[in-house]
């Protein structure tokens, strides 16, 4: 398997990852990259000793290293603003299984590097090995309560005693950092799975999984909480229960968000994914908002909000970034920012959702199709040619996306495995039934 990817470098540990893999990102980030960089890890069992070797990397190439511990990556982007740092590198693999690990960079923007921008550099440097020598230092801070400080100052006094919030770290590393910090707001916070243990006896941190959520629905019901909120592994990922048990779509999330931006900032610019429903358009428009559409995942994400001097920017994962924050996609704020839009309204947040359209879609990770890997490029090509030649309104900024009257399809390569993803939505049923008919027949095509 291939360890570097479209927006991190991710394997499993010890197979593909290990560290001597670590020492050697170590030389070729600060080859890449020189100055001060800030380094932390999640709850991951062989994260310790890969920070460890990735630390000792970047020392021998001169870089001046601050450990901040165990912690989160949204973390790792404001300890980079906060500190004024060159870079960043996060020792994580985010919502994936146990067995992986990984690194996320940063540079001193705090925005993630892509392979197009950067990752791509550093691979080239890793795989050759001429790297810098010279002696850097590694220093220790915990920056926990600085964190804390820096996301409260940016919302107004809550008066939000009267809500009880469950919170499922899944195990992962913000379960010892971000319930602490949501108590701070006021909120009554009950705890569900929020020991760092690099395990994950009880369930993936992954909530983007249904079964994922199951025990966190099953609390918000016991404790007749307001809400139950859940993380992924490095906490930038966020999964939201409402007040009945049930899983609110991130689409729906990210439309409160943007409707809660858009009445403080009208006419500021805000960046989706080319996955996102049209629901989210809509709401921008409705709201005096400016779409933006960008390419899936978080690096092409965050590095348009940058360009386009975005107010806000969300994704179909759960991921939500903040201009406020440096354009980080942090769960933990995203959190803050729903505890504030519920107490100042005095809504639960069903009441709210009531409040925004609904369409037919099908946009599942799971619909997904294998593609021959010699011919998953040709096939996809041909594909855009034969829809032009046919009259079809296409976009191809991140696959094969088709226009119709009231509706979408998206048809995108997986970045990852050689599989095609396929995404549909329609205002209606009758639209949505036609476009289905219309994917299925494209599906049947796919060369195996």
């Amino acid at each position: 398997m291939k360890i570097f990817r479209a927006y991190d470098v991710r394997g499993v540990y010890p197979k593909e990852i290990d560290e001597r893999t670590a020492l050697r990102m170590g030389k070729a980030l600060g080859t890449f990259n020189p100055g001060k960089i800030v380094v932390g890890n999640d709850s991951r069992l062989s994260g310790p000793s890969l920070k460890r070797k990735l630390i000792e990397g970047l020392i021998s190439t001169g870089c001046d290293v601050v450990d901040i511990g165990m912690a989160a990556t949204p973390m790792i982007i404001f300890s980079t603003m906060h500190l004024k740092c060159d870079g960043g590198v996060m020792v994580t693999a985010s919502h994936n299984p146990k067995e992986f690990n990984g690194f996320k960079f940063n540079g001193s923007d705090g925005i993630p590097i892509s392979f197009e921008s950067g990752l791509n550099k550093i691979e080239e440097i890793f795989e050759i090995g001429e790297f810098s020598q010279q002696k850097g230092s590694v220093s220790k801070i915990d920056l926990t309560r600085d964190y804390a400080e820096f996301l409260l100052l940016k919302i107004s006094n809550l008066d939000s005693t009267r809500m009880k919030i469950v919170v499922d770290a899944g195990n992962g590393s913000p379960g010892s950092i971000y319930p602490k910090i949501l108590r701070e707001t006021g909120v009554d916070i009950c705890e569900l799975y929020c020991e760092p243990d690099g395990n994950f006896p009880n369930h993936q941190p992954d909530p983007s999984k249904r079964e994922n959520m199951r025990d966190l629905q099953r609390r918000v019901l016991e404790t007749q909480a307001n809400l139950g909120f859940a993380y992924d592994g490095d906490g930038d990922r966020l999964g939201v229960v409402d007040e009945n048990g049930n899983i609110v779509d991130p689409n729906r999330v990210f439309a409160l968000l943007i409707k809660q931006t858009l009445e403080s900032r009208p006419n500021s610019k805000i960046v989706y994914d080319v996955l996102s429903s049209m629901m989210i358009e809509d709401t921008i428009r409705k709201h005096n908002g400016v779409p933006i559409v960008s390419k899936v995942g978080h690096t092409y994400i965050a590095q348009r909000m940058a360009e386009e001097d975005a107010a806000l920017a969300g994704e179909l994962s759960g991921h939500y970034y903040f201009e406020e924050i440096f354009c980080a996609d942090d769960a933990l704020f995203a959190s803050i920012k729903l505890i504030e839009l519920l107490t100042k309204s005095n809504r639960e947040i069903t009441d709210h959702l009531k409040d925004l359209p609904k369409y037919h879609s099908q946009v599942s990770e799971a619909f997904r199709f294998p593609i021959s890997e010699s011919e998953k490029f040709s096939f996809m090509k041909n594909l855009e040619i034969e829809l032009r030649e046919k009259g079809y309104k296409i976009n191809t900024l991140d696959g094969v996306k088709i226009a119709f009257e009231g509706g979408w399809a998206l048809l995108r390569l997986a970045h990852t495995e050689s599989k095609i993803s396929v995404a549909y939505e329609s205002r209606n049923q009758e639209g949505f039934t036609k476009i289905k008919k219309f994917v299925d027949e494209i599906v049947r095509r796919i060369p195996q």
